[in-house]
């Protein structure tokens, strides 16, 4: 005989107060196990990126078993800003695991997410296949190197390479916004951020000063692992931000300069195999497995996670290519937010999309879950690859689509997890 699968608890979801930032602090100490309760007092706090305000419970019986924190993002996609929830310090105590609690959590906080108009969220998941039953899809893919400073090009540019100074600060914030409105789904960044969180990450900090004086136009982050001993030093490149290509040249030929007393450079960058090329080899240090004729030339690795919260307000407050035009149908299925799970008439033009429900029509149709929706739309899976890989079926219609969402791929930089 089957058995019925049990139902989730009934939780009450409510907003925290001051009065639980105690009982808060524990729990997430022991979920965790990562930071003593006063550190995770000061996380609920004084974080520079929420308030008590953003910081969700779940009861059950009168006492807090769960959290979730809604942090209050801006991204920027196309030169654009999009705003994010972003959904962290996912926690539920030890001894209320696998009863439901946190898919109870989450159900909430999508319901919530959707009722007070947020088009898009994103995370960083603990474990993909979880969120992906929630709808968040993969929409980060990053290249995770292990290379030696060796196979690294020794451009002349790195002779316009300097530490940084204490002056310099405001220029590399300016040069981060500039950058970041640029890219694909990087995160604004506010003061409190750099002065509370970046500006005292262990490590060196590096700029590329350019023929102005004064005028920086590049930085990168890294620290050293010296377990090795001095000469045999690991560096980790926690951010690298370049504004030009003799900025990018000159941080890059700065990593080269120090082979001689680093063995290994760390670094996650941009899946689109620009750094691959920069390689003088395909080199992967910690490699992985070497299949057929293939070089391994580093691992790729998934980043951060989107779902579309609202997908009528979250596709028209989507820049997308100027050159989209046409009209497609595209039928939605998400178990979680039903409000999703429509056919909706969506026609693009002028760099936008027109979104209205639709219960007929003649348009090549797509029907996409709403994970796999998520990574389309963020250009990260091109439609028609989708196709042919059955993650949606409509290979007419995303024949259309091909060219709509086409742009980098989305990399919301290291520095910036939440």
């Amino acid at each position: 005989m089957s058995r019925t699968p049990a139902r989730p608890p009934a939780i009450r979801y409510r907003a925290a107060r001051r009065t639980d930032v105690d009982v808060l602090a524990e729990l997430g100490a022991r979920a965790y196990r990562v930071a003593s309760v006063e550190q995770r007092r000061h996380h609920y706090l004084e974080h520079p990126r929420f308030t008590l305000r953003d910081v969700r419970v779940a009861e059950l019986e009168g006492a807090i078993v769960g959290l979730v924190i809604l942090y209050p993002l801006e991204a920027f996609v196309r030169g654009e800003s999009v705003p994010v929830t972003g959904v962290g310090s996912v926690a539920v105590s030890p001894e209320h695991r696998r009863r439901g609690v946190g898919e109870a959590l989450m159900r909430s906080a999508l319901r919530e997410m959707r009722a007070r108009g947020d088009r898009f969220s994103a995370l960083y998941a603990y474990r993909s296949s979880w969120y992906r039953g929630f709808g968040w899809g993969p929409f980060e893919y990053v290249h995770q190197l292990a290379i030696s400073p060796a196979n690294l090009p020794a451009f002349e540019e790195a002779r316009h390479v300097r530490r940084l100074r204490l002056p310099d600060r405001a220029a590399v914030q300016a040069l981060y916004d500039r950058v970041a409105r640029q890219g694909h789904f990087a995160l604004a960044r506010n003061e409190a951020w750099w002065t509370d969180r970046l500006w005292d990450y262990p490590g060196d900090w590096i700029v590329y000063e350019g023929r102005r004086r004064g005028s920086i136009d590049g930085f990168l982050h890294y620290d050293a692992e010296a377990s090795k001993g001095p000469f045999r030093l690991a560096m980790t490149v926690s951010e690298l931000v370049a504004a030009t290509p003799e900025a990018h040249r000159g941080l890059v030929g700065h990593l080269a300069s120090l082979r001689d007393q680093y063995e290994e450079v760390h670094v996650a960058v941009p899946g689109d195999a620009a750094w691959l090329a920069l390689c003088r080899n395909a080199q992967n240090l910690h490699p992985g497995s070497e299949i057929g004729a293939y070089h391994d030339a580093g691992n790729v690795a998934e980043g951060a996670r989107l779902r579309l919260v609202d997908v009528k307000t979250a596709l028209e407050s989507l820049p997308v290519a100027r050159e989209a035009r046409g009209e497609v149908l595209i039928e939605v299925s998400d178990p979680v937010l039903p409000g999703n799970a429509r056919t909706w008439r969506v026609v693009a033009q002028n760099g936008r999309l027109r979104v209205t429900a639709a219960t007929r029509g003649t348009a090549p149709r797509l029907s996409a879950p709403i994970d796999a929706l998520a990574g389309i739309v963020a250009g990260t899976l091109a439609p028609t690859r989708a196709a042919e890989a059955g993650l949606v079926s409509g290979a007419d219609a995303a024949e259309i689509l091909e060219p709509w969402f086409r742009t980098r791929p989305a990399f919301l930089y290291q520095l910036n997890a939440f």
